[in-house]
């Protein structure tokens, strides 16, 4: 019965006789084979076979089987076959040079058909079983990588949709408490107090229900997809996000777009979620009675937007100023309002920036404030940076 069709053997032997008599052996055991007659002709064979086992005899003439092998294993991908040496040979040297070169095991001349096909049995399941072996380690490796990258990914989602609704919110939150705190407030300032509310509210829900929307179809947090806005109504919609914290804090909130019909193709979502980083860390760090302006014109020809979002607050030290986009957890300042911080978030700004063959810096004084400028072509798919 022939049972071992699943499994390639390599003899290699320089006299005839023997390779007959290893081939009968082996056609008896149900072993599919080649031969070689010679060292060199064996190194092709197993190139071009990629053999699950070599029985190589030691004593060839130009290339002998310890050198023959030693190149076989050289090869990528033939590193691991299993290699029992054949010799008349029966001195122990000899044996420990056969285990130097590679070999897994060592079968004296003349050879015994048990012992031969017992010996091949044996390593040939011992690599059948290295196999699957191997098969289930790179699973896991897999899968490890892969649940690394959603890890990271989930905290890249939570870390960008917490730092973008955190000053908004506590705008929102802070004119609640105003409006309830105070009783000198007049009518049409709690109407006005109200309308900032209810569209800063939405514009955080609009935000979150956008990630959490492109999350669920599985989308990469580098991916684009890119439309044909007004530039005006993504600035707006960033300003009205941010207007509940601006009114708290009794700080200028303002933009201008010129020309008024200014269009971009971007990806809006991430556009203004690092706008909002800006303004939001903008407000964070400009106390109260400043300004805070965001504005956007053409540049170069028509051929790229040029956006600056400007602060008259605290400014950037120069010891921050190098690595500034790095990582948003590298540095921790707590904002002119007392507000908590664990950073500036402007790894994000940049990856989204970059993202559009954009680029993003930063001018900035101490105590006179900050401006940080983003340039994106107008055609992000046909510009370079």
């Amino acid at each position: 019965m022939r049972r071992n069709r699943d499994s390639l053997i390599l003899i290699v032997d320089d006299t005839k006789l023997n390779l007959k008599l290893l081939s009968h052996v082996l056609d008896n055991g149900g072993y599919d084979h080649i031969e070689a007659q010679n060292g060199r002709e064996a190194i092709q064979l197993a190139k071009e076979h990629q053999p699950d086992l070599i029985l190589m005899d030691i004593m060839m003439p130009e290339l002998d089987g310890f050198e023959a092998v030693k190149r076989i294993k050289s090869e990528e991908g033939l590193e691991d076959i299993p290699v029992i040496f054949l010799s008349a040979l029966t001195e122990t040297d000899d044996k420990i040079q056969a285990f130097k070169y590679g070999g897994v095991d060592y079968i004296t001349k003349p050879f015994q058909k048990e012992e031969t096909l017992a010996r091949i049995d044996t390593h040939l399941k011992i690599r059948k079983l290295q196999n699957e072996l191997n098969e289930r380690i790179q699973i896991l490796k897999d899968r490890e990588i892969e649940l690394s990258r959603l890890n990271k990914k989930k905290d890249d989602l939570v870390r960008m949709v917490s730092h973008d609704i955190k000053n908004p919110l506590t705008g929102i939150i802070g004119l609640v408490k105003l409006m309830r705190d105070t009783d000198e407030l007049s009518s049409d300032d709690r109407k006005h107090m109200l309308s900032v509310i209810e569209n800063s509210g939405n514009n955080l829900l609009n935000m979150v229900k956008e990630v959490l929307d492109r999350e669920s179809k599985k989308e990469e947090p580098e991916s684009l997809e890119l439309k044909n806005v007004e530039f005006r109504d993504v600035i707006e919609q960033v300003v009205s996000m941010n207007k509940a914290k601006s009114t708290l804090k009794n700080i200028e909130l303002t933009y201008n777009v010129e020309p008024d019909d200014l269009q971009l193709e971007v990806d809006r979502n991430k556009i203004e979620i690092a706008l909002n980083n800006l303004v939001s860390n903008a407000l964070k760090f400009t106390p109260s009675k400043g300004d805070v302006t965001v504005s956007a014109h053409l540049t170069d020809n028509d051929q790229y937007v040029l956006i600056e979002v400007k602060d008259t607050g605290i400014g950037i030290p120069e010891s921050m100023k190098n690595d500034l986009f790095e990582s948003d957890l590298k540095y921790s300042r707590d904002g002119t309002g007392g507000e908590a911080g664990t950073g500036l978030g402007l790894d994000i700004v940049q990856l989204y920036v970059n993202r559009h063959n954009g680029n993003v810096w930063v001018e900035s004084e101490e105590d006179i404030g900050t401006s940080f400028f983003i340039k994106l072509p107008v055609d992000t798919t046909n510009k370079a940076q």
